[in-house]
């Protein structure tokens, strides 16, 4: 689901983000970034710190593998090519630690 707000645009991530799960999230992510990619008519006149930056909230997953990481890494990377700095927000510790684990720290651009 997307939330705009008036400093961030979030998008709230929930489920099962594991092998079994991961393929029921592309087409959601798909048209997440297709939506967060779009240039907004107000951005062009707002700062780059008020321009709305995307925010991924984590705090609806209730599983996470390598699978799930990379697919919301390219999500990432996506973003970022469009110009988006997005922000991981509402990481439970057990998924922090598996996506340490995984080696995603940087991706996801985690400080542990």
């Amino acid at each position: 689901m997307l939330k705009k707000t008036a400093k961030a645009k979030r998008v709230c991530l929930d489920g099962d983000w594991s092998m079994s799960g991961v393929a029921e999230r592309f087409s959601f992510l798909a048209k997440q970034l297709n939506t967060l990619a779009e240039p907004q008519p107000s951005e062009e006149l707002q700062s780059c710190e008020a321009s709305g930056l995307p925010e991924i909230d984590l705090s609806g997953i209730n599983a996470l593998d390598a699978c799930g990481c990379q697919l919301l890494a390219l999500f990432i990377s996506n973003l970022r090519r469009c110009g988006k700095t997005p922000r991981i927000t509402n990481i439970p510790d057990t998924f922090r630690s598996k996506i340490h684990l995984l080696g995603f720290d940087r991706e996801f651009n985690l400080s542990y």
